[in-house]
Parts: structure tokens; sequence; C-alpha cells
């Protein structure tokens, strides 16, 4: 499979701390549970439980904030992912649900790291993903709501493939879409690990390596990895 992955330059620009570390992962075997993975990402739910940080003060949750609003989002209204799921998962007694072994991995390394992870099955994506600010004529099948088609709003930042205009992620790390969404039968997928601010390089290649090797051990997927930044904001995935 040959794709382009590509952050906008202007994206840089807006942000210039920002890193993406990318994960592709093929061959995957993501069918059946996994009773280690599970076990994981139950302790790591019981340590966040048990020492929660402060979401309106620690700068892994802040600097997203700040990122929203810089590009017009209400942070509040529409959480980015990692820092709802840390909400959750802080609540004494809280239990989330295995559903395949890749959102599992996910899942842990988000909340251990406090950093957006997301995902995206490849082989419904198209041959060029870009990391955007929307002209607001893309469309949106938010996940879990296959027939419900929305417009993003000019100006935000969107995760899109652009072959089609179809938006993968919208508000940069809010909500996921429909097409694009890994199930058991997923056998290529890209995986985008995000950091702003105070080292986030580090951060962003500490848990992109965290995953590729979760992925190869669990899923026994052969993996390649690379970082985009301001100074290398593209990678040509090539098969």
């Amino acid at each position: 499979m040959n794709a382009t992955i590509r952050i906008d330059e202007a994206i840089f620009n807006n942000y210039p701390t920002f890193r993406r570390g990318i994960v592709i992962a093929t061959q995957l075997q993501n069918q059946g549970h996994s009773e280690s993975l599970e076990n994981t990402l139950n302790e790591v739910i019981s340590q966040a439980s048990l020492h929660p940080i402060d979401l309106k003060t620690d700068p892994r949750i802040t600097d997203w904030d700040e990122a929203h609003r810089q590009f017009g989002s209400n942070f509040n209204k529409f959480i980015p992912a990692h820092r709802n799921l840390l909400k959750r998962v802080q609540k004494p007694g809280t239990s989330i649900p295995f559903i395949n072994k890749v959102v599992a991995i996910m899942n842990i390394n988000s909340i251990r790291d406090v950093i957006p992870v997301g995902g995206d099955d490849l082989t419904s994506a198209g041959t060029l993903l870009e990391l955007r600010y929307s002209n607001g004529n893309e469309r949106f099948t938010p996940i879990g709501l296959p027939e419900t088609i929305e417009n993003p709003d000019v100006g935000e930042v969107i995760y899109v493939a652009a072959d089609s205009g179809e938006v993968m992620c919208r508000r940069w790390n809010w909500r996921n879409g429909h097409k694009t969404r890994i199930t058991e039968t997923t056998q290529v997928i890209v995986m985008n690990i995000d950091a702003l601010g105070e080292n986030s390089e580090e951060r962003a290649i500490t848990t992109r390596n965290s995953v590729a090797e979760m992925l190869a051990k669990f899923c026994h997927a052969h993996v390649q990895t690379t970082l985009l930044s301001p100074e290398n904001p593209f990678y040509q995935l090539e098969n």
C-alpha cells in the first residue's frame, strides 16, 4: 500500500512544539482476546485512580486545551480524547471495556503517558492523509453513527483522507470517524501519537516506541515508525 501522511505547514507555524509520532503496522492480527493486555489496561486504570493528575493545571492537558481554544473549539464542550479518558478513569472504581487488542494498546499508552493516541484502518483511508485546517466542505461520519454525515467547522483542525474528503478525526483529537475505525478484522493501521509543549518530541517518541513494541508483541504486526515535525512534515509509506 502506498500512502502519504502529511502535516500542513500552517499547523506547525501556529503550534511550533507540535510533534506527531507515527506507527505503521501491517499484517496485523487483531482478533481475539489478550488476558495480558486486559490486565495491563486494568492496572494502568488503577494507577490513574490512585495517583490522579490535576486536569486543570497539568501542561500535558492544558497545552491541548489552549490549542483547541486557539483554533476556535470549546474544549469544555468538545473535550480532547485523552483529557476525557483521564477524567473518566481517575474516578475510583472505574473500568473501561476491552474492545480489541489495538484499542487496548491505544488506551494503555494514552492513560499511562497522558498523551493523545489515535489510530485508523489504513485500507479504508486512502492514499493521502492530512492534518490541516478544514475548509468546511469535508464530510464526517462519527464513530458508531454510520448514517450520520456532518461538515466540520471552517478553520477546524481535522485529520482527513484528502482523496475522498472523509474526516478521520474532528477537532484534532476529539472524535474519530466511523469509516476508518479499527476492528478485529483490521490488518493495516496508522497510529498517531501527538505531543505539544515542553519535551514534546521526547514524549512523542517514547510513547510511539511503546505502541510499536506492543503492536509487534501482541498483534504480531510488522511495524515501522517515524516522527513528523517542522523539519520532516510528511512521510511516504511504500509497502
